[in-house]
């Protein structure tokens, strides 16, 4: 007769017993148990690397130096950022030089204590003017900045209030906006 040892297998024959098949049942949920938790483990150690990205954009050759690449076609994406002195702009883009991402960037200083909102929009406005295919914006707001600060900077480049025959209309800007901060 079989005896079961500690472990729940059946390992042991008594001394009167002479079977050549003898059943061993191993237990295995500490094996599962250990499995489980590696694998949870991982799953958690992968999803904690941090992707940055570089605008490392070289503007495109052409044969031809007279023809001049259509602006409208390129996609820009801003960004604005909030600090306690006002609205910094700048612009990242595939198909421009860094001259002219440099001259696209403005600041928007603090007027009379309030932040600048209108001229924000306005500029935007002109960008959007410029580069109608451009759908993006990353706000970075400091650590300081008050949230409200933060949706109203985000109305200001989403969209424009117009009018359209006569009635009130609304013209998207750049209503994907991403919030993000800065890397210390």
């Amino acid at each position: 007769m079989l005896q079961k040892n500690i472990t729940g297998s059946s390992l042991i024959r008594s001394e009167g017993e002479e079977s050549d098949n003898m059943e061993v049942a191993l237990n295995v949920t500490p094996m599962i148990d250990v499995l489980t938790c590696l694998l949870f483990f991982l799953l958690l150690s992968f999803g904690a690397i941090v992707v940055a990205l570089i605008n490392a954009s070289v503007p495109a050759l052409s044969s031809d130096s007279s023809e001049q690449p259509d602006l409208s076609k390129t996609k820009i994406t801003i960004s604005v950022s909030i600090t306690d002195k006002g609205f910094g702009l700048s612009a990242q883009a595939e198909g421009l030089g860094q001259e002219e991402l440099d001259k696209l960037a403005k600041t928007f200083p603090m007027k009379e204590g309030a932040y600048d909102y209108q001229g924000l929009n306005d500029y935007a406005f002109e960008l959007k003017k410029r580069y109608n295919e451009s759908d993006s914006a990353v706000i970075i707001p400091s650590s300081d900045i008050p949230y409200e600060v933060l949706v109203r900077t985000m109305d200001a480049t989403r969209e424009r209030a117009t009018e359209q025959n006569g009635r009130p209309a609304r013209l998207p800007l750049f209503p994907a906006a991403v919030v993000s901060t800065l890397v210390k």
